[in-house]
């Protein structure tokens, strides 16, 4: 197997340029920094954010077009826990039910109507201390190291080259940036470099195919989408009690996970709007000094590290004891619950043919066509966000919870980065489909008609879903190794 890298260990500015010449047009949209051109890409500045689709994810929505995979979450199933187990960094499978983790912080989850809302988990991977972040570079050492595997950095793929027919493809064209030139050649090729680069890779791949390789009907690069946030305030009513676990609560091995709000498939069917995610966790001040110094103390007594101790830290927190108690009541320690809480509203925008990547004129260092993203979202998306934040209000105010706050619009045209937030979930430009007039990839992630390309990662979703993507791109990557394994490699 051969691996092939554009970058290196780390971030280098010549490499990071040739995401920054790519252009946008439509709604902005920070592409440069969505996109990282080094081992573990954009893993390197992720979240850690882990969640599980439902069913719901995978079908088709009556009335919102161009919904729907070919799969279903039953298909995926058998791989989830071995992907837990990656993208979580951890030997053991976690507790998904918000009803088991409520009774292990002997808290009550707050009682809406279950016929609008439901309860779902997110867990969120912890930070490797060698690194700093959560990056799936961690990977690397042991993929480097194996005897099969051939790693090489600085090696950009600018070109797939297919047969006379255009049913396989023959070689891969790799240039560096000093200008070296190879030709790869394989039984099976797989393209895994992004939603945004694996659409240019196949759009730039010209030989023999006119408009582009998968693109006899025109899908390659169509369907961007991206998951996009607002945030709003709540106000708790002090007689309630706090559901812990809407604060990210701790879970051994460095991990964390936290709850929130799912509209219900009925909600959703009798509403006819988009899904909406309502994560709705609480808001502590800012330390004081005194506080600020308790805190490192208390992180150096629970790591155990007394070298770490500092005798200022102890002098700032004795001598301010009321920031130094207020903090322990912020933290917990003393059951304090705050009252002010942020609502992140975040949507699954419709997917639109659109809002699409596509090739400018100009090449790059490396003779690639520079891209050209246009960012479009469907109108249908604030009425949806709207709405669900309506009813998330609606509820908790008449069940005396709280009240929400809205501060803004809905009628007026959707805000600019960064007042409009959004995921960096780059999804869609290479969409999976039965029909290849459709799509880009057939439900085993291979490109239709071309019988050894296959294309990984999140670009195959035909929809965003409901939740952070990266646990189910990881199932996907692991069934189609199993895949590959079996049809090619029997």
């Amino acid at each position: 197997m051969l691996l092939l890298e554009s970058g290196g260990e780390g971030i280098e500015r010549e490499v990071e340029q040739l995401n920054g010449n790519a252009t946008v047009s439509g709604l902005p949209y920070p592409l440069q920094a969505s996109r990282l051109r080094y081992i573990g890409g954009t893993t390197n500045h992720w979240s850690g954010h882990c969640y599980r689709f439902l069913d719901r994810d995978f079908a088709a929505r009556p009335g919102i077009p161009n919904t729907g995979w070919p799969i279903a979450l039953a298909d995926i199933a058998d791989y989830l826990p071995e992907a837990s187990k990656r993208v979580l960094f951890r030997d053991d499978i976690v507790d998904w039910s918000p009803e088991a983790w409520r009774r292990r912080l002997a808290t009550q989850g707050w009682r809406l109507d279950p016929q609008l809302f439901e309860t779902r988990l997110t867990f969120v991977a912890p930070i490797n201390p060698k690194t700093g972040n959560r990056t799936f570079a961690r990977y690397a050492p042991p993929v480097a190291k194996a005897p099969n595997i051939r790693f090489l950095h600085h090696a950009n793929v600018t070109e797939l080259v297919g047969s006379a027919d255009g049913t396989r493809i023959e070689e891969a064209t790799v240039r560096t940036l000093a200008g070296t030139e190879a030709k790869v050649r394989a039984r099976v090729f797989v393209l895994a470099a992004g939603g945004v680069e694996n659409a240019r890779v196949l759009l730039a791949s010209r030989r023999p195919f006119a408009a582009g390789l998968g693109n006899a009907h025109d899908q390659v690069g169509r369907y961007f989408t991206d998951h996009v946030v607002i945030y709003q305030d709540f106000a708790r009513n002090p007689a309630v009690p706090m559901d812990r676990l809407m604060a990210f609560q701790d879970y051994p091995g460095d991990t964390h996970t936290v709850s929130h709000f799912l509209l219900t498939d009925a909600a959703l069917r009798r509403e006819r709007i988009d899904d909406v995610f309502l994560r709705v966790t609480p808001v502590y001040e800012q330390p004081t000094a005194g506080g600020a110094a308790a805190k490192r103390l208390q992180d150096g007594i629970a790591a155990g590290d007394a070298g770490s101790i500092r005798g200022e830290d102890l002098s700032t927190a004795l001598a301010h004891p009321l920031d130094t108690a207020g903090w322990a009541v912020d933290r917990g320690y003393c059951r304090a619950e705050p009252t002010r809480y942020r609502v992140a509203a975040r949507l699954e925008p419709r997917p639109i043919p659109e809002s699409r990547v596509t090739l400018t004129d100009t090449v790059d260092a490396v003779g690639m066509p520079i891209l050209n993203l246009h960012w479009a979202l469907a109108d249908e998306g604030k009425r949806s966000l709207h709405r669900s934040l309506m009813l998330f209000g609606e509820e908790t105010g008449r069940r005396g919870l709280g009240r929400l706050r809205l501060r803004y619009d809905p009628e007026a045209p959707w805000p600019d980065f960064p007042e409009l937030d959004i995921g960096y979930h780059h999804t869609g430009t290479t969409r999976m489909s039965d029909d290849p007039r459709h799509g880009v990839v057939d439900r085993d992630c291979r490109v239709h008609g071309v019988g050894n390309l296959y294309v990984a990662g999140s670009s195959v979703f035909p929809t965003a879903g409901s939740g952070s993507p990266t646990m189910m791109l990881t199932a996907l990557a692991l069934r189609l190794s199993d895949h590959l394994r079996q049809e090619h490699f029997a």
